[in-house]
């Protein structure tokens, strides 16, 4: 099962399970998207594919998922959790409701999707696969609610792979950089966040490149770990944690230049 599969890194690591040969089901918001894909699966790599159209933001919509996958007759034993949010701006220009839905959507429902899924996942001595972010370890300011999920992602990733170890579940933590998706442009902007908003900093990688790595880790039955694809992002990352006060002090500077920056031309 993969969530978030209606665009990006979801639609292509659909289509890499597929060649594969795995069967599907593709969850995300745009139902007739997620339809238009599992009919081109099917007729392409001749598996069986499911669309289901379902918010996870809303943690009630969590359990209702589970329950249409197991009235499918449907055994998960690999269970991607892809779909997030991002939201971006002064947290006092920021929709309380917002806050909520980008928490419970990059957080909250993939422990619940794990916990719906253990005993298939169990069975089939399955494969869990969490998308984190290299940002999980950098304290970016305006950007920080994101951030924040994705640390607390990360480290029940980590958790995880030790305490469902026993069950024969293997627990991946995927720490892309920057994709080209709509990520960005999907991402809720407060106004003083619209106003000083910057592109992508670094490398953009093709979701194409980044599915097809976390594929290959979860047809390797002896792969239990961290995937950062991309040379120069899978050096940040093994320095990002290390470094983190230098990291910290860094953009400590950075954000007080660039605040004075945009506060002075918005009085302009």
């Amino acid at each position: 099962m993969v969530t978030g599969a209606s665009s990006g890194l979801g639609r292509g690591l659909a289509r890499e399970l597929a060649v594969r040969g795995y069967d599907l089901v593709l969850v995300g918001r745009r139902r007739e998207t997620l339809e238009e894909l599992a009919g081109e699966l099917k007729g392409r790599y001749n598996v069986d594919a499911w669309a289901i159209d379902q918010d996870l933001s809303d943690v009630g919509k969590v359990s209702e998922l589970v329950g249409k996958v197991k009235n499918l007759g449907v055994k998960v034993n690999v269970l991607v959790n892809n779909a997030g949010m991002g939201i971006y701006g002064p947290l006092s220009e920021l929709n309380e409701t917002d806050i909520v839905r980008v928490v419970n959507l990059n957080y909250i429902a993939p422990i619940l999707l794990i916990k719906g899924f253990l005993g298939d996942l169990a069975r089939k001595r399955g494969c869990v696969v969490n998308v984190t972010s290299l940002a999980a370890h950098i304290p970016v300011p305006w950007f920080g609610i994101y951030t924040s999920t994705k640390a607390a992602l990360a480290n029940i990733t980590d958790a995880l792979r030790i305490e469902l170890k026993p069950l024969g579940i293997r627990v991946i933590g995927v720490y892309p950089g920057y994709m080209k998706t709509n990520f960005h442009n999907n991402t809720i902007v407060s106004p003083t966040a619209l106003r000083a908003r910057e592109g992508p900093m670094g490398p953009v990688m093709d979701p194409t490149y980044v599915a097809r790595r976390i594929a290959e880790k979860i047809d390797d039955p002896n792969f239990n770990g961290d995937v950062a694809p991309g040379f120069t992002y899978r050096m940040a990352g093994s320095l990002i944690r290390p470094l983190y006060p230098l990291i910290r002090r860094y953009v400590d500077r950075w954000f007080n230049r660039r605040y004075r920056e945009i506060m002075g031309s918005m009085q302009v």
